[in-house]
């Protein structure tokens, strides 16, 4: 039996997955990759510039507003996502 025979796969394209070339996903896994730490780096960025904003307010070890750790975790989901998604993607 041919590769392009198996269940799964389409005849005119050889061995790849016919899972593949639907294209389905909305972003491709290097694409969610640089976008979960674009959006960790802005989340971690805005976490200094609002702990830096009062420094002698620092010594009282105030907690920060919601908001900029919320994002670096959101950007830090977001590129966990892209890493499961490579380790399950067949190849």
């Amino acid at each position: 039996m041919h590769g392009s025979e198996r269940e799964g796969y389409r005849g005119h394209h050889g061995d790849v997955p016919a899972q593949k070339q639907s294209g389905g996903e909305l972003l491709s896994i290097p694409m969610e990759e640089r976008l979960g730490s674009l959006i960790s780096g802005v989340g971690v960025i805005w976490t200094v510039q609002e702990a830096t904003k009062d420094l002698a307010g620092l010594w009282q070890f105030s907690i920060l507003r919601p908001g900029p750790l919320e994002v670096c975790a959101i950007g830090i989901l977001i590129w966990l996502h892209a890493k499961w998604r490579r380790s399950v993607t067949i190849k």
